[in-house]
C-alpha cells in the first residue's frame, strides 16, 4: 500500500515537472516541450498502472471491465519523445511529420492493434484476460514486451550516441546567447540503459504484468531521483547560463587602437588561441596583456565586430582549408568542429552559415563539383 502512494506521488511530481517545462520561457523551449510530453506520459503510465494493480488486488471487476492495457503503448511513446528532445537540445534538425514518422510509428502498431481487438472482446473475456495476464502472463504481452524492449534499446543507444558525440566537443550546448550543460542528459541516458539491461531477463523470466509494472515503477522512480539530484546540483533541465558578451559603444584613439590591433592579430596567428573552445575575451586579454575593455574598443574600432565573431573568423579560415581537402583521408565535419575550436556542431553551423550563407557540407560538395569541372 505504501509503495502505491509512493508511485502515485512520483507520477504527480512528473506532472508538475511537465507543466513547469510547458510554462517556462527558455531558449530551449521547443526541446523542453518534447521533454514535457515525456513527463506527461510517465505521469499517465504511473497512474494507469497503479489503477490496474489496485483493481486486480481488490477484485474490483467494475473497474477492470473498463480498463484497456495501454501501459505498453505509453512506454513506446516515451522513447521517440526522449530521442527528439535530445536532438533538439543539441540543435539538430528534427522532422516530426514526414516519412520518418512512419518508421517511428511502426513499433506502436502491435500494441495499437491488440488494444483495438481487446476493446471489442466481451467484458467477461477482458476481465478474465487481465487477471490471468497479471499473475501468469500471456503470449500477446510477451510479443509486445519484446517489441518494447527492442525499441527502448534502439532509441536509448541513438540518443546516447548523439550526446556522446557532443560531449567529445563540449559538455555545453549554445543557443541564442545561452549555454546549457548536458552532463545530466548523459547520466540520465546511462541510468536508463542500465535499467533496461538489468530488467530484461527479469521481465521475460517472470513473465507477467505484475512484474512489468514493478519494473516500470522502479525505473520511473530512479529517473525522478536523477532529475531531482541534478536540479539540486544546478546541472539539470532548468539551469541555463547566459553567455552574451557586453556591447561596447565607445571609441579609442586610432594610433593606440592600431598598436593594440597589431598585438592582437600577431597573438592570434602565432599562438592560435582560437583552437581552444574556451577562447574568450578574457583569455585573449590574458594572452596579450591588454585589458578586456581595451580589446572590446579595438574590435569596435576595427569593423565593429564582436569578440565571438572575431574568434570564429580565425576558426572558419582553418575550417575552409579542411573542407577543401579532397583526399581519401579528409576529415569529417565533427572532426573539423573539434580541431577548429568550436564548442559544438551547432555553433560551427551557425557561424559558417552567417559568413558563407550555406552549410559546411554544402560548401564542401560545391567546391568538389567546381574543381572537377
Amino acid at each position: 500500500m505504501e509503495t502505491r502512494y509512493l508511485n502515485l506521488s512520483t507520477g504527480l511530481l512528473f506532472l508538475i515537472f511537465a507543466f513547469v517545462l510547458f510554462a517556462r520561457r527558455s531558449p530551449n523551449k521547443r526541446s523542453n516541450n518534447f521533454l514535457g510530453v515525456l513527463f506527461l506520459l510517465i505521469a499517465a503510465y504511473t497512474e494507469l498502472t497503479n489503477f490496474h494493480f489496485h483493481s486486480v488486488h481488490t477484485n474490483d471487476f467494475s473497474h477492470l471491465s473498463n480498463y484497456l492495457p495501454l501501459d505498453a503503448l505509453l512506454l513506446m511513446l516515451m522513447s521517440p519523445c526522449l530521442y527528439f528532445y535530445v536532438l533538439l537540445l543539441l540543435n539538430r534538425s528534427v522532422k516530426v511529420i514526414g516519412w520518418s514518422t512512419v518508421l517511428h510509428a511502426l513499433p506502436l502498431l502491435p500494441c495499437v492493434v491488440f488494444n483495438v481487438l481487446f476493446y471489442f472482446r466481451p467484458v467477461d473475456e477482458r476481465v478474465s484476460w487481465l487477471i490471468r495476464d497479471f499473475y501468469t502472463g500471456s503470449m500477446e504481452m510477451t510479443v509486445i514486451n519484446a517489441v518494447l524492449y527492442l525499441q527502448l534499446i534502439l532509441y536509448l543507444l541513438m540518443s546516447f550516441g548523439a550526446v556522446r558525440t557532443q560531449v567529445k566537443v563540449s559538455t555545453y550546448v549554445y543557443t541564442n546567447g545561452f549555454r546549457t550543460n548536458i552532463a545530466w542528459v548523459r547520466i540520465f541516458l546511462l541510468a536508463n540503459i542500465l535499467c533496461v539491461v538489468l530488467s530484461l531477463p527479469i521481465c521475460f523470466l517472470i513473465n507477467n504484468e505484475r512484474t512489468s509494472i514493478w519494473i516500470g515503477h522502479g525505473v520511473m522512480n530512479v529517473d525522478f531521483i536523477i532529475l531531482f539530484v541534478m536540479t539540486v546540483l544546478k546541472i539539470g533541465i532548468l539551469d541555463i547560463e547566459k553567455v552574451e558578451e557586453k556591447k561596447i559603444s565607445y571609441q579609442m584613439k586610432e594610433e593606440l587602437a592600431a598598436n593594440y590591433w597589431e598585438t592582437l592579430t600577431a597573438y592570434m596567428e602565432k599562438s592560435k588561441p582560437y583552437l581552444n573552445e574556451n577562447c574568450s575575451l578574457r583569455s585573449l586579454a590574458d594572452g596579450t596583456n591588454i585589458s578586456e575593455t581595451q580589446l572590446s574598443k579595438i574590435l569596435h574600432a576595427h569593423g565593429k565586430i564582436s569578440c565571438t565573431d572575431f574568434i570564429n573568423s580565425y576558426r572558419l579560415e582553418k575550417a575552409i582549408i579542411l573542407l577543401k581537402d579532397k583526399s581519401r583521408c579528409r576529415k569529417t565535419i565533427d572532426t573539423i568542429v573539434s580541431e577548429c575550436g568550436f564548442g559544438s556542431r551547432s555553433s560551427f553551423y551557425r557561424a559558417f552559415f552567417k559568413v558563407y550563407g550555406m552549410k559546411p557540407s554544402t560548401f564542401r560538395k560545391q567546391f568538389a563539383e567546381n574543381t572537377e569541372d
